[in-house]
């Protein structure tokens, strides 16, 4: 009869998998979980700017008034004519606000805002100039990119809720 010549199993060249070898594999294994995840959670978290809006709990409790505000705005026809104007070294946005039978709305304090799109760390604000028959203009130096221009005015100072508003998105090159 030939001889069967039998090969080592591969656990005796290796030496047997035993408990510690599990644990190993077990801890490896969820330590990379944990590292991955730590990464990801760290990246959400650094990138990710949070609310959009300030206060936001305090802005859903007044929605009523902004719808009320939007209302009365659109009802009295007030309006603003948002462009940038000028060259790449010195461009100004104008601002135009007015009633319904295109003259100015007298207002006060106007304020203009700059929002970026991704980042509220990069909002401006800006000064306006009056120019004269309910224009204003505001230097846009250094401000290159796309913008949320946002126009924010008191009407009747004594009245709540009779503010203007108005908001546009602006290329300033």
């Amino acid at each position: 009869m030939p001889s069967a010549s039998v090969l080592p199993a591969a656990e005796s060249r290796r030496g047997p998998f035993k408990a510690w070898h599990a644990l190993a594999c077990f801890v490896g294994f969820f330590g990379f979980m944990f590292v991955v995840n730590g990464i990801f959670l760290w990246t959400a978290v650094t990138t990710f700017p949070g609310e959009d809006v300030e206060k936001s709990y305090l802005t859903g409790l007044d929605y009523n008034l902004e719808i009320d505000r939007r209302q009365h705005q659109q009802n009295e026809g007030w309006r603003a004519e948002i462009g940038v104007e000028g060259d790449t070294t010195s461009p100004l946005i104008r601002i135009r606000i007015v009633q319904r039978d295109g003259s100015a709305l007298p207002v006060s304090a106007p304020t203009l805002q700059l929002r970026h799109p991704a980042d509220r760390a990069k909002d401006r604000n800006l000064e306006l100039k009056a120019v004269g028959q309910g224009e204003y203009v505001a230097e846009a130096n250094a401000v290159a990119g796309i913008w949320t221009a946002i126009v924010v005015a008191d009407v009747d100072p004594d009245t709540a809720g009779r503010e203007f508003k108005a908001s546009r998105e602006v290329s300033i090159k």
